[in-house]
């Protein structure tokens, strides 16, 4: 076998390894721990995706990153003082989540501009200082997004299918984005996305959500008619903003010079490469199911 052949060969097995691993620790994780573990699991990966993002940052001496982890993680915990401290059976404070997650909705609507834009504008937020703070509406929501989603499902089911509909976002926009791609998403910062791919993403995220809401409707409890439209026009929101939280991290590592944010997930990178899509979704699906919820009266 030539080794260039051998090589991808290789890497192909260990993206399989690892991508199996992630899944089912995500499985278990997810659908057999309670709310305060999960939320304390979710609190330590956060830990090497703040390291990851002090790279973004700039950040090379190991004192000044451990600085900014600290001081993220601070605000993660005055966060839980004014939402509520996750608990089994307890649902936080919606009023503070709606505001939170709506607020995470505008500030992905404006990082979609600086992509569009990029690298034009790149000087009003490449500093040290505005990229750290650039790190609480992309991480902090979504935390508090599948903190929330659990809460609602001990199962996990909620969070399964918000991660199944990123996933078939993601699949759905890169088969339709080669085969009729032609009009280029962010051209300067990714030539291989394209809008094709972005209605592709969306017609298989919506796809997705038909089938499951079908399943909640023929097995949980009955949808009325503005539930199917709402929880429809919600698949639709989260395939379209998971394609910016995967253009922002690009624009980040790009700004850098990186080709991957880490190296802790072998033949993947690092966990923002992982999460980019998510972040930015999480709390848009989150947003949709707290306001379905308001609206339809569910307790």
């Amino acid at each position: 076998m030539p080794p260039g052949v051998a090589r991808e060969v290789g890497l192909l097995k260990q993206r399989v390894i690892t991508a199996v691993f992630m899944l089912l620790l995500l499985y278990v994780v997810t659908a057999w721990f309670p709310v305060p573990w999960f939320a304390a699991f979710l609190t330590l990966l956060y830990i090497p995706a703040l390291l990851e993002w002090s790279l973004f940052m700039g950040l090379r001496k190991g004192l000044h990153r451990t600085g900014f982890v600290i001081g993220f993680l601070a605000t993660l915990l005055l966060s839980v003082l004014v939402i509520g401290i996750p608990a089994q059976g307890a649902i936080p404070r919606e009023g503070p989540l709606i505001l939170l997650c709506a607020l995470a909705l505008v500030y992905w609507l404006f990082m979609f501009g600086m992509i569009r834009h990029y690298p034009d504008r790149a000087e009003l937020w490449d500093r040290p200082q505005r990229i750290a703070l650039m790190a609480v509406p992309t991480l902090l929501p979504t935390w508090w997004a599948l903190v929330y989603l659990k809460t609602l499902s001990g199962p996990g089911w909620l969070v399964f299918s918000l991660i199944a509909l990123v996933s078939v976002a993601d699949i759905g926009a890169y088969f339709s984005g080669r085969r009729w791609g032609r009009r280029k998403l962010a051209p300067r910062l990714s030539p291989g996305k394209s809008w094709e791919g972005v209605w592709g993403g969306m017609t298989a995220s919506l796809a997705v959500a038909t089938a499951l809401a079908a399943i909640v409707h023929l097995n949980v409890q009955a949808l009325d008619l503005l539930q199917w439209i709402l929880l429809l026009l919600a698949a639709l929101l989260v395939a379209a903003v998971s394609v910016v939280g995967d253009l922002f991290e690009s624009m980040l590592k790009r700004q850098r010079g990186m080709k991957d944010s880490g190296r802790c997930l072998p033949g993947h990178g690092g966990l923002l490469d992982r999460a980019d899509s998510l972040l930015a979704a999480a709390p848009v699906f989150a947003l949709a199911v707290l306001l379905i919820r308001g609206l339809t009266g569910d307790a």
